[in-house]
Parts: structure tokens; C-alpha cells; sequence
């Protein structure tokens, strides 16, 4: 058996141990032998272009670079190579203007005149309200609704002034639809025992001072929307028809009884084949089928599509339709409501309304679809597949913006339905950033102007919510929605989705605001409001000072996430750091390890220029970058481009570079005459043109790091057969040199 150092200079034997061979090196007249160990090159060679110098030109393990300066696709991003123009996560920051990254604006907490104090703090809904009309000038009102109040906002103190309370009782209103030059908001009971249903809407016409309550009991329901009907006149539309009448049960009703005594006549309140919805706090909701009519006794079928529960005395009945619509000329208390128009069943409640007024057609959401009724009475479900995914809180808050629809879906997600083209598009921010658990939460309120849709998201984490601009951008010839997290809200409690709020007001001349209205458990949440006009158009536009915002790269790799990189240093270029506090911190974390280094603090532009620590290698990078400054302003730090300085630093494969020699009756270190020179290279050939794995083993004065077995291949090319010396009666004495490559 061949032995490295003992019998042989080297041996080389097959990985499956099958075939092992000893070689002798050949020597030079000093007796050193033909053994060389190389690093071999790793990156080939850059041939310079005839184009315009770059950076790309320097040989990499010289100096690479990673240089951006847009990051308008927001946030979302995982690679630099795959997402070149986004973030992975920001908060508080707004790059919505290719080539800056900046704080966003503040979120500014409002708050009611002097001396006032409210019922509750319960602000669900905002209305922008025509005022005046004279000579061809509209003059707009600002509204928020707190409650059962209704507040005016005075631009002189930058308050809120309670004006009136429309309705005596525990109710809440969401954002008002404009009706010809009335302003009109849907409301809703507050109370456990009355979630399900509308209160009577509110209204205000443009010459009157304050609002009023509705007082018609057919045209009470949880969502509104502007549209035209079959003759084409513009038309109020109202669906879920779920509201109080004015009886209640007269005594305890338990799960099996049929006939419920009522406290007064049911006649001119509940009618045969009436479903009813009984509540009451302790018990819950349940439906029933009303069979039949006497006096103050009703019969019904119990477990109406739910179970059968039992009733204290005074629960409420409610008329229950919450598949119907209905359609109004006249928002005051002198119109009337149409006859109930039913779309799909009576389990599936509407959830939302929206006009498309391209097509003048009425689109319904509904916990199982997405339904639309045309001029001519058609109704058609538009998205069957919610049959099998249907979810009671299934396209709440369904938004119309630029052509399309927004649907929030269930618990978490938001598609993009064009309709148009009929097809559905999933924009929810579990798709568009994965990794970013915590904005995966469900979509509660929309709003937008022609540029940019606004949402309110409640957290995963479901204590607080954030306000996210999305806008649709062309990238590399494919359009595609892009978020951009504004604003995070709430103390901490526990939020309540239904009441909450988002307008964009775009009415007052040189001021565009994004009002939010939000209730939290055992907090006074008053309205914020956002500016995003032009900086300087609003007294209260400033960027915010807040310390929790900053914005995450995408992990950069140079495309070789295998290799380990040395870095050097990042060049930033500012604009405004310096006076008023203005600083950005500039952070890093490398192989996604989790733990953030801190670099430096800069606090002077344009350009400035922070080393890594000596030694700083990884396989990839992120930076953080904070901005702060000392108080709310009017100009805000800006981040222009970053570039960062790296050396590719890649462990190299080993090149063993072998002559060895090969003859008859060749005397080995041990003494021993070997005859194998046939033998030996027959199988350098065929080891040669295998490329199979083999075994070199080295003596120890060979060995490196006292390795002395290497995997290796053979090169490919690198063989190289020469004839030493030839004698009678014998085969040619040989030199074969070859390289071996570890692997």
C-alpha cells in the first residue's frame, strides 16, 4: 500500500477507495521537488468598457459598491438586486418624491375650545360640508362627529366647537356622503347590545346652521353611497337595513318559546315574514322568522340562521334586512325610501356600497361577494369565490379610487378589484412586505385624493394602528402599489375597529390635511390630522420630530451571498442637517443577525463620510437610518444617496500544481524498485478525463495547517504528458504535470 512520505511523494486514491496510487515527484538540480500550493483566482478579471468610467471598473477585491438614491417604491423590499428603488421597512418616513428620504409629517393631536368638555371620545367619521352657495362660489364646512356631537373645527383657534347633539342616545356617525348640496352621515348604536344596527342617519343642507336626525324608520342603514338610478337621477342609496323599532320583549323569553308577548301592539312596527333580531346585552343576538301577527304576541320560528337563546325582558327587536337596498331622492324628513330591492340572501350581509359612475352602476359588498345592480335591475356577484371564503367582516370599508375598488378582506388583507377589466389584484401588505409581520393586520378605513390612497391599518399586534400612503408607480414597464408607513397611533389599549375614521380634505385653499378619528379603550383619543400639501401651505405642516422613525435598507449582497465582504465606510449625501437640531444616525447590521451598530451621528451636510469598524466583514449588509431634530418644523433632515465602500473577501480554493515522474524500475524513498509506470498513467489519464473526486495525500513536509488529505479534481486542460528519457528495452521514462483544484 502506497504511503505519502514512506513509499511515495504523494498518493492520490478514489473517493470510494476503489483505486490508490503512490507518485514520486520530480526534482530540480537542487533536489527540491515539483509541488506548489496557489490560491486560485476567484473573480475573473473586469475588462474595462469604452463607455463611461465606473465603479463597476475597479477590480472587486479592490472596492465594490452599493449606491442608492431613490427609494420611491416604499417599503417591501427584501434584496437591492431584486427591489433597487425600495426600503425593507420605515416608519415615520416618507419617500414618496424620487431621490429623498425624509421624516414624514407630523401627526398633529387636536383639541376642543376651551371649557368644553365631550360625552365621549368616540371620533368616528368627518364630513367636509357645502356652507353657502352664492353666486357660483361654494364655501365648505369642516364637521368631526365625537360620539352622539357633532363638532365644527374653527380655522381661526384651530379647535373643535361643539355645536349639537342630533340624536339623544349612545351612537356614533362615520364620514358624510355629499347629496346634492346636503351632507349626509350614516350611524350606527354603540351600545353591545345594539352592534349590529343603524341608527337614523344625520343630515345638514347648506343653509342650515346645524344637523339634523332622520326621522324615517325605512331608510335607516349602516351604509351609504351617492349613485343614479334606473331614470338616471342622482339617488341616495342605502344598504343593511338592521334598525331599532320602537317595541321591545314585555317579558323573558327562553330558547323554546315561539310566541313573544311584546310591551306594546306590534302593529305599524313588525309584520308577517318580517325577520326580527332580538338583543340583549347578558345574552347576545338572535334571528327570527315572524310567522304571525295578534295584538301585542308575535310568532316566530326560532334560530332563524342562528341558535335559539334565551331573552330578557327588554331585549331589543330590530327589523333585520341586511341584504336589501333602498334608494332616496330626498335626504330630509320630507322624503320617502324606495321599495327593498334584495341582492343575494339574507346570511350574507352588505358590507359596503360603492357607485362606479363610469358604468352608473351600483356595486354591493357583501360578506360573500362582490355584487353589482344595474340601471336595468340586474344584480350579478362579481367574485364567486367568496361563496367558499365568506368572513362577517368580508370588504368593510370598501373604498372607489382611480377606476378601482379597495377591499378590505376578513381579518387581514386588501385586494384591488378593477372593474373594468374584472380582475382582483392582492395589494395587502402581507404580500407587498412579508416580513414585516406587524402591518399585517386588517385595513379599517380608506380615503384618498386623485394621487394618493390613504389607509388605516390596525396593528397585528392589534393595540395601536398605523396611517400608510399607497400610490400606483410604473417600474420596469409594470405598474405596482407602493406603501409609505406615515404615522403610528394609539396609547397601547385595546382599539375598536368600527369606530373608526379617514378623510382627506382638499377643500380649503392652500391646506390638504388627512384627518383620523379613531376610539380607544380608556383613552381621550381626540383627531389627528396629517399634512401632505406643499410644505409651507399649512401652519401646521411641519415634519416630525418624533424618535421612532426610520427606515430600513434591503440587505445588499453584491450578488454573491456566499462571500464575505469587508466594509469600509458609507458616504452619505444630505441636504438641512445642522441648525435645529437636524441629525441623521446612520446604523448597520450585517447577516441579518439582529443586533444594530451604531456608526455615527451626522449633523452636517451635504456630504460626510463614517468608517466601519476595523475588521467589519459579513456575507451581507443593511443600514438604518434615523433622522431626528430638535422640534417640529418646516424643514426637515432629507437623505439623498448613501454609497457604500466594500472588498470582496472570498475564501479561495486551493491549486496544488503536481509534476510527477513516471518509469520502469523507479527506486521509491523506502528502497523499494517499482515497475508500474504503465499502470500510473493509464489512470492519470483516466483520472484526467473523469474530473471525479479523488484523495491527495501530501507528506507532512507538503502540508499546510497539518492537513494532509485534500478532496480534489483534476483541472480540466492542465495536463501536460513529456518524455524524459527513452532506453532499449524499456518504456519512455515520462514527466506529467498536472493541477489539482480542492474543492
Amino acid at each position: 500500500m502506497p504511503r505519502a512520505g514512506i513509499t511515495h511523494d504523494i498518493t492520490i486514491r478514489s473517493y470510494d477507495r476503489t483505486t490508490h496510487r503512490g507518485f514520486m515527484l520530480t526534482r530540480d538540480r537542487s533536489g527540491s521537488r515539483a509541488f506548489r500550493r496557489r490560491d486560485a483566482q476567484t473573480i475573473r478579471p473586469r475588462i474595462l468598457s469604452m463607455g463611461e468610467l465606473t465603479h463597476a471598473e475597479l477590480p472587486p477585491e479592490l472596492e465594490l459598491t452599493w449606491f442608492q438614491e431613490d427609494w420611491s417604491l416604499g417599503i417591501g423590499g427584501i434584496t437591492d438586486r431584486l427591489d433597487p428603488k425600495k426600503l425593507s421597512i420605515a416608519h415615520k418616513i416618507d419617500t414618496s418624491i424620487p431621490g429623498v428620504l425624509r421624516s414624514a409629517r407630523e401627526a398633529t393631536l387636536t383639541a376642543i375650545q376651551s371649557g368644553e368638555t365631550p360625552d365621549n371620545y368616540r371620533p368616528s367619521g368627518f364630513a367636509v360640508v357645502p356652507m353657502t352657495v352664492a353666486a357660483a362660489t361654494i364655501n365648505f364646512d369642516l364637521w368631526m362627529f365625537l360620539g352622539r356631537d357633532v363638532y365644527q373645527w374653527s380655522t381661526a383657534s384651530d379647535d373643535w366647537s361643539r355645536e349639537t347633539e342630533p340624536l339623544a342616545a349612545d351612537v356614533y356617525y362615520k364620514n358624510a356622503l355629499i347629496f346634492g348640496t346636503y351632507a349626509i352621515a350614516p350611524g350606527g348604536y354603540a351600545g353591545s347590545d345594539l352592534t349590529d344596527c343603524a341608527a337614523p342617519y344625520i343630515y345638514k343642507n347648506a343653509t342650515d346652521t346645524n344637523w339634523t336626525s332622520s326621522t324615517i324608520t325605512a331608510g335607516r342603514f349602516r351604509y351609504m353611497a351617492v349613485g343614479r338610478n334606473s331614470s338616471g337621477d342622482e339617488v341616495l342609496w342605502g344598504g343593511n337595513h338592521i334598525f331599532k323599532t320602537a317595541r321591545t320583549a314585555g317579558e323573558a323569553v327562553d330558547n323554546s318559546e315561539t310566541t313573544i308577548t311584546l310591551d306594546n301592539a306590534a302593529s305599524g312596527h313588525i309584520a308577517i315574514n318580517d325577520i326580527i333580531l332580538m338583543s340583549n346585552i347578558t345574552e347576545g343576538q338572535e334571528t327570527m322568522l315572524v310567522t304571525g301577527v295578534s295584538g301585542s304576541d308575535i310568532t316566530v320560528v326560532r334560530g332563524y340562521g342562528s341558535s335559539a337563546i334565551t331573552h330578557d325582558s327588554g331585549a331589543i327587536i330590530s327589523l333585520y334586512q341586511p341584504h336589501v337596498i333602498k334608494s332616496s331622492a330626498d335626504a330630509s324628513n320630507t322624503g320617502s325610501w324606495s321599495t327593498a330591492v334584495t341582492i343575494g340572501t339574507d346570511d350574507a350581509p352588505i358590507t359596503g356600497l360603492v357607485f362606479d359612475r363610469d358604468t352608473d352602476t351600483l356595486l354591493i359588498t357583501k360578506t360573500d361577494g362582490l355584487y353589482s345592480y344595474a340601471s336595468d335591475g340586474q344584480v350579478r356577484n362579481l367574485a364567486t369565490l367568496f361563496r367558499q371564503f365568506g368572513h362577517s367582516q368580508n370588504f368593510v370599508g370598501a373604498y372607489p379610487w382611480n377606476g378601482h375598488i379597495f377591499l378590505p378582506v376578513g381579518s387581514g388583507g386588501l385586494l384591488d378589484f378593477d372593474y373594468a377589466s374584472g380582475t382582483i389584484k392582492d395589494i395587502s401588505l402581507s404580500v407587498v412586505a412579508p416580513e414585516q409581520s406587524d402591518l399585517h393586520g386588517k385595513v379599517v378605513a380608506m380615503h384618498g385624493d386623485p394621487t394618493s390612497l390613504f389607509v388605516l391599518l390596525k396593528a397585528a399586534a392589534t393595540t395601536h394602528y398605523y396611517v400608510l400612503q399607497g400610490q400606483e408607480v410604473s417600474h420596469e414597464g409594470m405598474t405596482e402599489f407602493r406603501w409609505h408607513v406615515l404615522a403610528k397611533l394609539g396609547a397601547g389599549g385595546t382599539v375598536y375597529e368600527n369606530r373608526t375614521a379617514l378623510m382627506v380634505d382638499t377643500s380649503r385653499t392652500g391646506r390638504r390635511r388627512l384627518w383620523v378619528g379613531y376610539e380607544e379603550a380608556s383613552v381621550s383619543s381626540m383627531p389627528y390630522f396629517l399634512a401632505f400639501g406643499t410644505v409651507g401651505d399649512d401652519d401646521d405642516d411641519g415634519f416630525t420630530n418624533d424618535t421612532d422613525g426610520y427606515a430600513t435598507t434591503t440587505q445588499w449582497d453584491a450578488n454573491l451571498p456566499r462571500v464575505f465582504k469587508r466594509y469600509e465606510e458609507v458616504e452619505i449625501q444630505t441636504r438641512n442637517l445642522g441648525a435645529g437640531g437636524r441629525t441623521v444616525k446612520v446604523e448597520y447590521q450585517l447577516d441579518g443577525d439582529g443586533n444594530w451598530n451604531t456608526l455615527d451621528t451626522i449633523a452636517l451636510s451635504p456630504f460626510a463620510t463614517v468608517k466601519f469598524p476595523e475588521g467589519t466583514t459579513g456575507k451581507l449588509i443593511e443600514l438604518r437610518f434615523t433622522p431626528a431634530m430638535t422640534a417640529v418644523g418646516t424643514t426637515g433632515p432629507e437623505i439623498l444617496s448613501f454609497r457604500v465602500k466594500a472588498q470582496l473577501r472570498p475564501d479561495p480554493a486551493k491549486i496544488y500544481e503536481v509534476t510527477i515522474y513516471i518509469a520502469d524500475e523507479m527506486q521509491l524513498l523506502n528502497g523499494a524498485i517499482a515497475s508500474t509506470a504503465r499502470k500510473d498513467l493509464a489512470q492519470v489519464r483516466d483520472w484526467n478525463e473523469a474530473a471525479t473526486e479523488l484523495i491527495l495525500h501530501v507528506p507532512a513536509a507538503l502540508q499546510k495547517n497539518r492537513r494532509a488529505e485534500h478532496e480534489v479534481v483534476f483541472l480540466p486542460g492542465t495536463l501536460q504528458e513529456r518524455e524524459v528519457g527513452l532506453e532499449n528495452g524499456r518504456h519512455p521514462e515520462m514527466a506529467l504535470s498536472f493541477q489539482l483544484a480542492e474543492v
